[in-house]
């Protein structure tokens, strides 16, 4: 008499074993991760601490070590496959959630009181930006992305509103790869001058925020430098050193190392 295993068992393994493999596969996929500005990047359990004036994000290592970044500290954090970037909103530098990548990002971020990120903001490479508003739309996202002729008047036509947001972003990033000259060469130098500028803003907020003799005169060099940097134009030798000096009982030395490290001279 032929043999004939237990269909039950069987079918129950196979969905067992099968929903084994997605867990693992989703883990390995969504794995949580912290990228800092000085180019490490650390893997494992990251939780965000966004709540109070300074926002922070830690993550505990394979190890069990657990690492406490400051926003300053930070270019990119993940998690549950959610990306999250170090971003300048109109209340300053804010955690702002990853919606879309692309010449003009979308964001979104937390409104104040709020613990959801419902909040929606709009970076362009070039360094502007704008609160995709909930008054205006049509006017002020028409105006925003004027360089771009037939979509900015599509939008105050009224034709896109709030809700086709998502759609705006893709329609506009088409619109300037299709008529960009030179549009690789052109987002490479305005992404290697914004990383250059941003670790300067990241600095001046550093600054800032701490008490020591010589704040003033650092913040007025760095001024100088982050404005010779949007031209393009060599930085003295002579500023460079006389920032370090400003900044040596600061504590901040590790972090102007970082931001000249960028600077091409």
């Amino acid at each position: 008499m032929p043999y004939y295993p237990d269909m039950k068992n069987f079918s129950v393994i196979h969905i067992l074993l099968f929903l084994l493999f997605m867990l693992v596969y989703q883990c390995a996929s969504a794995q949580d991760y912290v990228l800092t500005n000085r180019g490490d990047s650390l893997t494992g359990d990251v939780k965000p601490l966004l709540y109070g004036p300074d926002k922070k994000v830690q993550i505990t290592t394979v190890d069990k070590k657990k690492n406490t970044f400051t926003l300053f500290e930070v270019r990119a954090f993940a998690e549950d496959g959610e990306v999250f970037h170090p971003v300048k909103g109109e209340s300053g530098y804010v955690f702002m959630k990853v919606v879309k990548a692309g010449y003009l990002s979308l964001y979104s971020f937390q409104q104040e009181n709020q613990a959801r990120f419902d909040g929606q903001f709009l970076l362009k490479r070039d360094g502007s930006s704008m609160v995709v508003p909930n008054l205006g739309f049509k006017k002020y996202i028409g105006k925003f992305l004027e360089d771009c002729d037939a979509l900015s008047e599509r939008i105050k036509s009224g034709e896109f509103g709030k809700n086709e947001i998502s759609a705006i972003v893709d329609s506009y990033n088409q619109c300037i790869d299709d008529h960009t000259v030179d549009h690789s060469k052109v987002i490479g130098d305005q992404r290697a001058r914004t990383s250059k500028i941003n670790l300067w803003d990241t600095l001046e907020e550093s600054v800032k925020s701490k008490d020591f003799p010589e704040r003033s005169n650092a913040l007025e060099m760095i001024v100088e430098i982050r404005a010779k940097i949007r031209q393009q134009e060599k930085i003295p030798n002579f500023l460079i050193e006389g920032l370090k000096n400003s900044l040596r009982d600061s504590g901040l030395s590790g972090q102007l190392e970082s931001a000249l490290s960028e600077i091409d001279q």
